[in-house]
């Protein structure tokens, strides 16, 4: 695969481009404005020698004034413009006056342009002329017009214009490859911010990710890239924090349980027991062993809806069912514990039957497990706006306000106290709760205050995308 080309070269080679193309474009206008000025000099000379034969020719106002025409045409033009060829002749053809090159003469009297309105151009032996004709009058009454003829040496003229425009194309050329050249060092000096960026970018690590790269000298087009840089390194961090705590919890959950497996297996193979005992040590390890299924069943599920692997049904489910379901469940669990279940309203939703219901009783569970006795764990339903609330409430210790926010992050417990030594709250109850909200386009919230905890979630009635 062809690597692409690097910024510096390509802002060069445009750079380069541009300024060639700019060049040209002005080389092209001087060659023009240049030929032109030429060319009006020489129609101005050509004017000029014109206008001096059209004068002596009026001046002769007498057959015997011609025997002085030629010396008036030298004396006027020849003698004053050398090189010069011009021949003025009869009607008839009868050769009047002429001076200058045989050959050219030749060719003038020759008449050859004497139909062309405008000058010509000509060539002979490496010499270019320009020729002119035209029909003069002379001073004589009724005399038929003379055919005159002046070609102008126009060799020099022409070496010069071709030396001088090889010369200004060489300097365009030349002064194009100095811009580029310019260019590609200005926009290397340029993009000098852009190479210590990366010098500072090829310095982030996992261990420096709480380090973000320094703004103060950054040029403002590049301010906005290194903010969100900055931004990608917080949350990185936040990240690899929460990933490095998450290890270390789930170590210490999963080392809970099979300590006391081994610690039991170790007592029972200390010295022969009987079948009842070996029966209850093997009890007693099912339940660690059931306990590490569940946490387990939950990692993997918290995985999976992270890398947006489980996909949820969609039905229509009325909710004050489900939540009836769920009472039914758990009545047993609330009657120990001397805690009512109450619910009010309804409300309908489109989601995964299971995942709701799971949801749910997380909420339900930790709501009668931290209800005082002869209280009760209030479940209220509602709808807004083609979306669908869900309430559970409970009395009983408050959350602090600075654990709110965290409670819903894996293995996350705010003390011991709430903990009351159960080995079965693991804290992936309510990251299991969220992640399966999230996963249908919902939100959920906590509030704790004046002795009263109350999760909250939404859901949109209609079928998430």
């Amino acid at each position: 695969m062809k690597c692409p080309a690097s910024l510096t070269a390509r802002l060069s080679l445009q750079f380069a481009g541009t300024a060639a193309c700019v060049l040209f474009a002005a080389g092209l206008l001087f060659e023009r404005v240049g030929e032109n000025q030429l060319q009006e000099h020489y129609r101005m000379e050509l004017d000029g020698k014109m206008e001096l034969v059209r004068n002596v020719l009026g001046s002769i106002a007498s057959p015997v004034s011609l025997d002085a025409l030629r010396m008036r045409l030298r004396d006027a033009i020849v003698i004053s413009h050398p090189g010069i060829a011009i021949t003025v002749a009869a009607s008839d053809g009868t050769r009047l006056f002429s001076v200058g090159q045989a050959e050219v003469v030749k060719h003038l009297l020759e008449g050859t342009e004497a139909s062309k309105p405008k000058p010509v151009i000509w060539t002979l032996d490496n010499r270019t002329y320009r020729i002119r004709t035209e029909h003069l009058a002379f001073g004589i009454p009724d005399s038929q017009p003379a055919n005159v003829a002046i070609a102008l040496d126009i060799t020099e003229e022409i070496e010069f214009m071709a030396k001088f425009m090889r010369l200004l194309w060489l300097g365009m050329t030349l002064a194009a490859l100095a811009l580029g050249w310019l260019g590609w060092v200005a926009v290397r000096r340029g993009l000098s911010p852009l190479h210590n960026i990366s010098a500072m970018v090829a310095n982030v690590s996992a261990q420096r990710l709480d380090k973000p790269l320094p703004t103060e000298c950054v040029p403002r087009e590049l301010e906005e890239l290194v903010s969100a840089f900055n931004r990608m390194l917080a949350q990185l961090h936040d990240s690899f924090r929460r990933l490095s705590e998450f290890s270390a919890d789930i170590a210490h959950e999963l080392r809970t349980p099979i300590n006391n497996m081994m610690m039991q297996t170790q007592v029972t193979l200390s010295r022969e027991r009987d079948s009842g005992e070996y029966q209850t040590n093997l009890q007693s390890n099912l339940e660690e062993l059931e306990r590490l299924s569940r946490m387990l069943s939950d990692m993997l599920f918290l995985a999976t809806a992270d890398n947006s692997l489980v996909v949820p049904k969609q039905e229509v489910i009325e909710l004050q069912a489900e939540v009836a379901k769920l009472f039914d469940f758990y009545e047993a669990l609330a009657g120990e514990s001397h805690v009512r279940l109450v619910q009010s309203g309804a409300a309908t939703v489109c989601a995964d039957r299971l995942m709701i219901q799971r949801a749910l009783s997380n909420l339900l569970s930790n709501a009668i497990r931290f209800t005082p006795e002869g209280m009760a764990v209030e479940v209220t339903l509602g709808e807004r706006a083609d979306q669908a609330m869900i309430a559970v409430a409970n009395p009983g210790p408050e959350i602090p306000a600075e654990h709110l926010p965290r409670i819903f992050e894996r293995l996350y417990r705010v003390d011991a106290a709430r903990r009351e030594g159960n080995t079965e709250n693991v804290g992936l109850g309510l990251a299991i709760t969220k992640s399966i909200v999230e996963m249908h386009g919902g939100t959920i919230g906590a509030e704790s205050a004046q002795g009263r905890t109350r999760f909250t979630i939404t859901l949109p009635q209609q079928k998430t995308a």
